[in-house]
């Protein structure tokens, strides 16, 4: 159990320096630090136009909600919380569980976590579920032969608690829904340096190829989610600087999106697809500025600058408001740190929510009033913390039955 534990830490690790680029130096391991919960959150003051300077300085403030009370969606958070319980001692397994959402709303109300049974064995490294828009189907790969290959996509149903398996290749990357909830894309690799990237229907049904039509000599790619009915595909490998190319779902057709430099940039898209937001890395300056460009890659709009460090992930609001991004620093000096900032879209009101030390996966709640932090080393182990937008109050996510015991992670909320 140990050992798999390891193995998810060294995963994360790799996905994150995959995604973004850390200052120069040796990255030395260091004993977890407590994540600072008890001062104010900061205001860092920066202008959304191109040229903002390095942010290199924080002025502490009072507390400023990022979300008022006016700008609220009336009524509860919906849904459901899914992650994986991972024992200190040795010998239990792991669980996939769920909590209700109104254990990050209304503590009062409550209900107990419940286990959610799985037909096999969670034996290896394993990424969060990938949730339809609606809510009704999750999207999961996991190899279930002891082997460790072939992978399978599953989908399952969380009304009837069944899971279906839609397809299988050696090596299944994590899958995404695309907007409307109809196809799910995932990309598939051979172990052996080929891959491809495959839709299929939530049924199962049409399960085809759709890279054919990409330039053989920009492979291999990867597949950064979806704009519209077309899939985000770049080259992978530095060098094969060039395009972002769109594929369409329908019949493969291949579109350049815009030109760039970028090679392992992750474009995320917004909710109503009206921006890509990334984090554009100068490799002279070893400066980060998340950025906002329109679909064509016109109309730049820097957010925010830091010098040093990385900045990843970026997630979106459901409603395209307002993103949310870590900031990775101090790993040369042995000292790392990752700070969470919240910011409107237009780069107004950018505000520091929650520091810690390690970061796996951030997102907000269906109706935005919440942000859920995966922080992987708190004093506890791997747990999952609750940032209140409206008020800036940071808590450990709680629930009847759930154990500071075990580690938590992978965490996705069903809508």
């Amino acid at each position: 159990m140990k050992h798999l534990y390891q193995i998810f830490i060294t995963a994360l690790l790799v996905i994150f320096l995959t995604a973004c680029t850390a200052t120069s130096g040796a990255v030395t391991n260091t004993p977890a630090s407590s994540p600072d919960l008890s001062t104010a959150p900061v205001i860092l003051t920066v202008d959304s136009t191109p040229g903002l300077p390095p942010i290199t300085e924080m002025t502490q403030t009072g507390s400023q909600p990022v979300i008022t009370e006016a700008a609220l969606v009336p009524g509860p958070e919906p849904g459901e919380l899914y992650f994986f319980t991972l024992p200190h001692q040795a010998g239990q397994s792991i669980q996939l569980v769920r909590v209700s959402a109104s254990c990050v709303t209304r503590m009062e109300e409550c209900p107990p976590v419940q286990m959610v049974s799985v037909p096999f064995s969670f034996n290896f490294t394993l990424t969060a579920l990938s949730w339809s828009p609606d809510g009704s189907k999750a999207a999961f790969a996991y190899p279930d032969n002891p082997n460790g290959s072939p992978t399978k996509l599953f989908v399952f149903d969380p009304a009837a608690n069944t899971w279906t398996a839609l397809a299988e290749f050696p090596y299944i990357d994590p899958p995404f829904w695309s907007p409307e909830g109809t196809w799910i894309a995932f990309r598939e690799q051979d172990g052996m340096g080929g891959e491809d990237v495959y839709v299929v229907h939530r049924d199962g049904t049409e399960l085809k190829s759709i890279s054919a039509n990409l330039p053989v000599d920009k492979r291999p790619y990867i597949m950064d989610g979806w704009y519209t009915e077309n899939v985000i595909m770049r080259p992978a490998l530095p060098g094969n600087e060039g395009m972002i190319y769109l594929v369409r779902v329908s019949d493969g057709f291949v579109r350049p999106m815009f030109e760039t430099l970028l090679t392992k940039a992750v474009f995320v898209t917004a909710p109503d697809s009206s921006m890509l937001a990334y984090d554009d890395y100068d490799y002279q300056t070893q400066s980060h500025v998340l950025r906002l460009v329109e679909p064509d890659g016109a109309n730049p709009i820097d957010i925010a600058k830091f010098t040093g460090g990385s900045l990843y992930p970026i997630v979106w609001s459901p409603d395209s408001s307002k993103l949310a991004f870590v900031y990775y620093k101090s790993f040369a000096a042995g000292a790392p740190s990752a700070d969470v900032f919240v910011v409107n879209r237009d780069g107004k009101g950018i505000t520091q929510v929650y520091k810690g030390v390690t970061i796996g996966r951030l997102f907000f709640s269906p109706r935005g009033r919440y942000l859920i932090v995966e922080e992987t080393t708190s004093p506890t182990g791997g747990h999952l913390f609750v940032v209140d937008l409206a008020t800036l109050e940071v808590r450990i996510l709680e629930a009847p039955g759930l154990s500071l015991d075990t580690d938590w992670y992978a965490p996705s909320w069903r809508p």
